[in-house]
């Protein structure tokens, strides 16, 4: 085998091996506006609608709503900030609610679903859970 033929191959193997360890962010613009579903361990669902930057979260049992401003950082990742509704019990937990920041960095989509990392930040400490979002309503 010629060198220049012998280094071009090495080069192609350490590009796809290097590729292979790299994640390929999902297309999230279909996640900017729609309808969307979540559900509580307890089972409550809590349908979501997200027009021009503000998201509205419905549960489908209380009929308790919850609006947030939504402000996308990047294709899959975007904060949400309260700004009213269902919640707060009284004029501190309002404050909490109101400086607290939820963080959404979209990981996966699928055909009826995305599963995201949401990072909690609060004054009074943070928190990071994954939870899964629903494009179709699940069959009950």
């Amino acid at each position: 085998m010629r060198p220049s033929l012998l280094v071009s191959c090495s080069l192609l193997f350490v590009v796809m091996i290097a590729s292979s360890f790299y994640d390929i962010a999902p297309d999230c613009s279909t996640l900017k506006k729609g309808r969307f579903h979540s559900y509580t361990k307890k089972g409550d669902h809590i349908q979501i609608t997200r027009i021009d930057g503000i998201q509205q979260d419905v549960n489908t049992r209380t009929k308790d709503t919850t609006y947030w401003k939504i402000d996308w950082l990047g294709n899959c990742k975007f904060a949400a900030t309260y700004l009213s509704g269902a919640g707060p019990k009284d004029d501190a937990e309002r404050r909490l609610y109101q400086t607290t920041i939820l963080y959404f960095d979209v990981q996966t989509i699928a055909d009826d679903y995305y599963v995201g990392t949401t990072t909690v930040k609060a004054l009074n400490g943070n928190s990071v859970f994954t939870d899964t979002t629903w494009l179709v309503e699940k069959n009950r």
